[in-house]
């Protein structure tokens, strides 16, 4: 186990924000709760405890506070990091957008330059069972991108595995890295060919205000670029092996079963798939 087991008194606390799979709420104490909906994301909390602690000398995350169960809920307490996040921040400032991707660059060469601790879960195989077990993904289309995949090298990087603009609170200034659920031990470009198509193809997530989603769609090329150029100055990225990548990260995709993206994703791969 990578904490220990605390049983505070959460009550009462208020709702900060929300995703796909936990709540975030704020305790009188200045913390803050991320609590999963599901019971059964014990592990990927385990998993984003690992991480955290693997990461903590760099300055980018949350300090851990402990963990508690809420009406069998699992859940993590945190330093609380004033601010939105940046995907909320440039919406309302879309002159800062270069910056937001040079942020983005900066932040996630840094933290490609940790390993991972051995507890973390292969990156290879998160994927393989993604594209496997994904039900809205053609089967020829599934069978291409895990040829794909075994062809591709493992590597030993911490990858936060969800890095976009949604995850990083603080400000420009300040950046700090949340949600690492998904982080898993494995080749950093892996984790550059999500951020990319996170950033060009992803929808937003739930709660994103309206005024931001009206950004987004002129904004996505920006950061994408932005990203690109700046992530590349630092860590050189061979073109063949990003591009492999984003095979089977656009089909991984499809594991995470949000119906609104299926027609993109697939016009995608179909566009590129060998005839």
């Amino acid at each position: 186990m990578y904490y220990d087991v605390v049983g505070p008194d959460v009550q009462p606390r208020t709702l900060l924000g929300q995703g796909r799979e936990a709540e975030v709420f704020g305790l009188a104490d200045g913390s803050v709760l991320k609590l999963m909906r599901d019971p059964d994301r014990r592990e990927a909390m385990e998993r984003e405890i690992a991480a955290l602690a693997a990461v903590a000398g760099v300055g980018l995350v949350p300090r851990v506070r402990g963990c508690v169960d809420v009406d069998g809920r699992p859940g993590i307490l945190l330093d609380r990091v004033d601010g939105p996040d940046l995907l909320t921040y440039v919406g309302s400032r879309p002159w800062l957008l270069h910056r937001a991707g040079q942020v983005l660059a900066s932040v996630h060469t840094r933290l490609h330059d940790q390993a991972a601790p051995e507890g973390l879960p292969d990156l290879h195989s998160e994927l393989r069972n993604r594209i496997q077990t994904a039900p809205a993904l053609a089967p020829e289309l599934a069978s291409w991108a895990l040829t794909v995949l075994d062809g591709l090298p493992t590597g030993d990087r911490i990858c936060h595995g969800d890095f976009h603009l949604a995850n990083i609170l603080g400000g420009l200034s300040r950046p700090v890295v949340i949600d690492w659920g998904s982080a898993a031990r494995g080749d950093p470009v892996a984790d550059v060919a999500n951020t990319w198509m996170v950033h060009k193809m992803g929808l937003p997530p739930p709660g994103t205000p309206r005024y931001v989603r009206m950004v987004i769609p002129s904004a996505r090329g920006i950061v994408v670029s932005t990203y690109m150029r700046g992530y590349r100055r630092r860590h050189p990225v061979d073109r063949d092996r990003f591009r492999r990548w984003q095979i089977v990260r656009v089909a991984a995709r499809f594991g995470s079963r949000i119906a609104e993206e299926v027609d993109m994703l697939t016009a995608w791969l179909r566009a590129r798939y060998p005839k």
